[in-house]
């Protein structure tokens, strides 16, 4: 994919394709790509944030304040001592503050979702992802989810996490938003690009870690684009076991049965037509299969494209 090519070449130490090299070297570039990613979100990173999600180079944290702290890097970055951000963009340095306030206030509601999440039937991994996940929140923003699920259930589980969606829509907050759906049978993502890897390195469990970390195993890929990104980034707030976990037992048992079977063999049909083969949605989406239901892929593109233009100007400040 693209996107290899791009950490194929910044691995071997070569500009770029179809970019002129620029004066800073594999390092100084990993790091003025990592802050160009989360520029595309408006978003000033910290210091630990830019060596957890530093592009393509493993190296020590120290190795980054170096880098950042000296000519050529320093000329193309602003800092107020804690977060970072692209020379042009400092504006972004007083937002971060605020938006660190705001995944406090999220947090209650955050949770209640985990755990209501949690105790649907066939459910083995709660976890956060998009802007919450990032620490990025805007008072607008939703709270996405990632849901990990039993082999052979997944539709029937996505069914009732959409369904409850949209009454919390009417009722409710409208902020829960369950937008990627895996199965234990289907851990390893076939998309495989930097956006991807971001989306799983940055994935906080709050439900169901054995399974975040098979999960994490299944796409050891994810190191070629960020190598430092190992483990969860976040221990905290997280729980073993949902509210109702013998309700939840009984009513996997009730789905297990041949009724439960058919309405998922129905389901799956139903919406992998759907997302697949229609007009109207067909190619917009990643694609669906019995086992997994992800993201639009124009949400990828427009981030990776936006990200690239950003590289392509720090070539454009340096000719």
């Amino acid at each position: 994919m693209e996107a290899f090519a791009y950490a194929n070449a910044f691995e071997a130490g070569h500009a770029v394709p179809n970019t002129p090299r620029v004066s800073l070297n594999e390092l100084e570039r990993a790091i003025y790509s990592t802050i160009a990613y989360r520029d595309v979100f408006d978003f000033a990173p910290t210091l630990d944030e830019v060596h957890r999600y530093l592009h393509w180079v493993r190296c020590e944290r120290a190795d980054i304040v170096r880098a950042l702290g000296q000519a050529p890097l320093s000329a193309h970055i602003a800092t107020d001592g804690t977060f970072y951000a692209l020379r042009d963009r400092a504006h972004l340095l007083a937002l971060r503050p605020e938006r660190q306030r705001m995944v406090e206030r999220f947090r209650p509601t955050t949770l209640r979702y985990a755990r209501y999440l949690a105790n649907l039937p066939h459910v083995r991994m709660v976890g956060i992802t998009g802007s919450l996940a990032a620490g990025n929140v805007k008072p607008d923003c939703d709270i996405d989810f990632m849901v990990l699920t039993e082999a052979g259930a997944m539709w029937r589980t996505r069914a009732l996490a959409i369904a409850s969606a949209l009454i919390n829509q009417k009722l409710g907050s409208g902020k829960l938003c369950p937008n990627f759906f895996l199965s234990v049978a289907a851990l390893s993502l076939e998309r495989r690009s930097l956006y991807d890897a971001h989306e799983l390195a940055q994935l906080t469990p709050l439900y169901g870690r054995e399974s975040y970390d098979e999960l994490r195993r299944a796409n050891g890929w994810t190191e070629a684009f960020l190598p430092n990104a190992r483990g969860a980034p976040s221990e905290d707030h997280g729980f073993t076991r949902p509210p109702f976990a013998g309700l939840k037992a009984c009513a996997e048992w009730g789905s297990r049965s041949f009724l439960g079977r058919a309405l998922e063999n129905f389901e799956a049909r139903r919406k992998i037509h759907r997302f697949n083969e229609t007009d109207h949605l067909k190619g917009l989406w990643t694609k669906s299969t019995s086992e997994s239901h992800s993201l639009r892929d124009h949400v990828r593109q427009d981030i990776e494209a936006a990200w690239r233009r950003r590289l392509e100007a720090l070539t454009a400040a340096d000719a």
